[in-house]
């Protein structure tokens, strides 16, 4: 990458960040000889090739990947951890069991609502003034009034919150269940019973407006309206023609292929708008998924969920879940060359290739990574080169990739900015971008890519210093075939 300018790329997430979820859609074309050419956004179509293009018969391998995928932040940011954040939920199970006997959606799906809006905790408000969302399905103000038929009374609330607040700071445990009871009479959405009751109404409403399930829950964060219009802009219609629930059903709309299909460079205009609304509504859907796996294990293997837990907040990604402790390693330098002959690592393109493929240019001699880490590493690079074009200085500058064990802690590491060593770094499957960029066009792109490998659970990432620091799962090997086509000389060391 160039070092004209240096654009801080989000983290996606609860905590903000692009966070839209779509597919990077890579072409492969052949021609005369040459190496393929890398093109995002060409769905499939004769002559191209996309191994990671979304396909509706297989919908729900989708869904299950953008679920694992946006697991991560439910571990790290689930107040008290997620097992004490799972059991606060299930204690809710009898009320949401009630609430959803109206049909929109089923009571487990009810309470992973709970789960990722207040992890259990009826008196949670989203900021400091009740008007926000608020109560245990954090339902907004207005909405509550407006919509779902709710008594609010906001001075009202305003007042008990204040004082609530001060009986809890003097320890006053007995007056704040007192006030806060009060509360519930004068705002019923920090009443459990009557929030989720106004939860389950807001989804069969939307329920009624989409025709579909998914839909409904996914618009439950983005709002109906703003769900609308990124269906309509996927079908290129407008106005208030048709139904909206006929034109999902005309084009066999769902969430996933909303999401999926959406790129900057197709279904643009619907992948714009998804951005644009910030606040992670476009992953809400798959971080109910999310919520619910994780209420599930804590049903049927408590034990299984403290060893998830452990593994996802160990590392500021989910790194450690998707290479566990015990991935193979190289401990030295020679063991790395070792590898490197026998094709278990496959070394980084140089030089003209490297310029060719979207990477920087090699300035520290030789490096090597496992041939599927590398192949993600060549559908990032090609997917950002395709996004902004392959104007001077647009290409991924790779400072680290397979690093022995023993050099882990040495002073080139620590001239990275990165406080301790990660094991994985020895694995090959983990490698390290600059975060220096030509334009922010290509930290947008960037982004765009790290979140959508992600969402499908690919990788894992996360800043350190000046550095993405990236490590790739199993599900990469969907990858090899690229591999094969951009390094043939690579791939046939292999063999």
């Amino acid at each position: 990458m160039a070092s004209t300018s240096r654009i801080r790329v989000r983290r996606a997430g609860v905590l903000g960040g692009l966070g839209v979820l779509a597919i990077v859609v890579l072409v492969l074309a052949r021609g005369g000889g040459q190496p393929p050419r890398l093109l995002a956004g060409g769905g499939g179509a004769g002559g191209t090739y996309d191994p990671l293009a979304y396909d509706p018969a297989a919908s729900s391998g989708f869904e299950a990947a953008a679920a694992a995928g946006e697991s991560h932040l439910i571990y790290a940011k689930s107040p008290g951890g997620a097992s004490a954040a799972a059991a606060r939920t299930e204690r809710y199970g009898p009320l949401a069991a009630k609430a959803a006997l109206s049909g929109a959606v089923d009571s487990s799906t009810l309470e992973a609502i709970v789960m990722l809006e207040s992890a259990g905790r009826p008196d949670v408000i989203a900021g400091a003034d009740p008007s926000a969302a608020a109560g245990l399905t954090q339902i907004v103000a207005a909405t509550a009034t407006q919509l779902l038929g709710m008594h609010v009374d906001l001075p009202a609330s305003r007042r008990l919150g204040g004082q609530i607040a001060t009986a809890i700071a003097r320890g006053q445990t007995a007056r704040a269940r007192r006030l806060q009871a009060e509360r519930r009479r004068v705002d019923e959405r920090f009443d459990p019973a009557l929030a989720l009751a106004g939860t389950e109404r807001y989804l069969k409403i939307a329920n009624q407006v989409f025709g579909r399930e998914d839909l409904a829950i996914e618009s439950y964060h983005m709002g109906i309206g703003n769900l609308e219009t990124a269906l309509r802009r996927f079908t290129a219609t407008s106005g208030s023609g048709d139904g909206i629930a006929a034109l999902v059903r005309q084009n066999g709309l769902s969430y996933a292929k909303l999401c999926f299909d959406s790129t900057p460079l197709d279904h643009a205009s619907t992948y714009t708008w998804l951005a644009s609304l910030g606040d992670d509504s476009s992953t809400y859907l798959w971080r109910i998924r999310a919520a619910a796996g994780v209420l599930a294990l804590h049903r049927s293997d408590p034990a299984g969920l403290a060893a998830t837990a452990k593994l996802q907040t160990r590392a500021p990604s989910a790194e450690l879940v998707l290479r566990e402790p015990g991935t193979t390693t190289f401990a030295t330098a020679g063991a790395v060359t070792a590898a490197a002959r026998s094709g278990a690592l496959v070394r980084l393109p140089s030089g003209t290739q490297a310029s060719t493929l979207g990477l920087g240019a090699d300035g520290g001699g030789p490096r090597f990574l496992r041939p599927d880490a590398l192949a993600t590493l060549l559908y990032m690079a090609a997917a950002v080169r395709a996004i902004v074009g392959p104007a001077a200085g647009q290409s991924l500058d790779v400072t680290a990739a397979t690093t022995p064990s023993a050099a882990l802690r040495s002073t080139a590491r620590a001239g990275r900015g990165l406080a301790k060593a990660d094991p994985l770094d020895a694995s090959g499957y983990a490698f390290d971008i600059a975060r220096t960029y030509g334009t922010p066009a290509e930290a947008q792109a960037f982004q765009f890519v790290l979140d959508r490998l992600s969402a499908l659970n690919l990788i894992a990432w996360d800043r350190e210093g000046p550095i993405i620091h990236v490590v790739v799962g199993s599900e990469a090997g969907r990858l090899d075939g690229l591999l094969k086509r951009l390094l043939p000389a690579a791939s046939a060391a292999q063999r």
